[in-house]
Order: C-alpha cells, then sequence, then structure tokens
C-alpha cells in the first residue's frame, strides 16, 4: 500500500487566539488545502463535519485544560480516559512528547490523535517541538484514512510560544511532508537541519 499524500487532507487549523489566526494566515497563505479559522473549539464542531481532531495534550493524556478541555467537553470524560488506558496499557505510563497514537473517539466517527507537545504542563523551551508534533500528528492522520483534521497550535497557551514561531514551525512540518526527498543524505540533512 502506498502511503497518502498531504494534499489528500483538508487541515483546519483551529484557534481562538487572534493572533494565531494571524500568524497562521501569513504563513499558509494560498496553501489551498489548509483552512485558517479563529473560532471556539466546541462551537466549530457543533457546525461543521470532520473526521479527526488532534489533541495537543501532555505525556499522561490528562485533557482538563484549555484546548483538551474543550475536547473533553464535547466527546465526554469517557475520552480522556480511553486515551490516558492506552498510554498505561501500551505505552509503559507516558506517551513521549511528539509522538502520536490515534483513539476512536465513538461518537460520528471521529478519530482522536493524540500528540503531546510536552511531558507535563510547562512553557516550551525548544520550539522544534511544534516542527515534530506537526508532522506526527499529520502523519498518523494520513494513516488512519482521515479526510478532514482539525489541528491546534502546538506550543500556545500553556507552552508559551510567540505565535509567529509556532506558525513557521507548523508551516515547515507541513512542507517536509508536501515535498518529502527520494534519497536522504548529508546534503539533505544540513539544508533541513531545524535552527
Amino acid at each position: 500500500m502506498s502511503k497518502r499524500s498531504i494534499n489528500e487532507l483538508d487541515i483546519i487549523l483551529l484557534s481562538n487566539d487572534f493572533d494565531m489566526f494571524i500568524a497562521w494566515k501569513h504563513e499558509f497563505d494560498g496553501v489551498k488545502n489548509v483552512q485558517v479559522v479563529n473560532s471556539d473549539f466546541c462551537w466549530f464542531m457543533s457546525s461543521h463535519k470532520v473526521d479527526c481532531v488532534v489533541s495537543p495534550a501532555n505525556g499522561y493524556g490528562l485533557m482538563d485544560g484549555a484546548y483538551d478541555l474543550a475536547i473533553t467537553q464535547w466527546f465526554g470524560d469517557g475520552l480522556q480516559k480511553k486515551v490516558q488506558r492506552y498510554i498505561i496499557d501500551n505505552l509503559y505510563g507516558e506517551q513521549p512528547v511528539a509522538s502520536s497514537i490515534v483513539i476512536d473517539t465513538e461518537k460520528d466517527g471521529i478519530k482522536l490523535v493524540h500528540t503531546p507537545s510536552m511531558q507535563a504542563p510547562s512553557e516550551i523551551c525548544d520550539h522544534t517541538v511544534v516542527y515534530h508534533c506537526t508532522r506526527s500528528c499529520l502523519m498518523a492522520a494520513l494513516d488512519c484514512g482521515a479526510n478532514r483534521v482539525v489541528v491546534p497550535a502546538f506550543g500556545g497557551c500553556t507552552g508559551g510560544l510567540p505565535v509567529e514561531i509556532i506558525a513557521n514551525n507548523m508551516k515547515k512540518a507541513y512542507d517536509q511532508l508536501k515535498n518529502p526527498p527520494d534519497a536522504l543524505d548529508w546534503e539533505y540533512v544540513r539544508a533541513n537541519r531545524l535552527q
């Protein structure tokens, strides 16, 4: 089975922070399959159809603050318990930062891609985690057959990163998936190393 192209995925970047919305608009200007939306998560979900939602939580699956609280309120506390049970049963009680797991929400066929941007709630010191989280969650969405995915701002809110840095790293991740290399060598590594 061949891998799906990022072009086959409709991506909705969603934030209720207007500055984040503007930064995304600037970075993703002209990108056809990326829509930038300034809205509350629950309001957006009540008026749009998607088949995949990304959570930027933490390595322990505690989804009780900020964006994750909205996800828990929309899908119910049972989803948080399913995420935590998966982490306990399959990942020795802690999900690595920037890795992605896919959980069935059991609501309208929607999948949750849980992609922690931090081990535990704290400020993010290394902005490249945003790049890695974005790549990881988009690859997971493609792998689980999603067609329309809602993605938050990794590193915003608790992470404390500036919106411009978040938007830039998320766009770099999107660009890497859009133009993957045919071969890997040190020239490619040097040209694409994150700073």
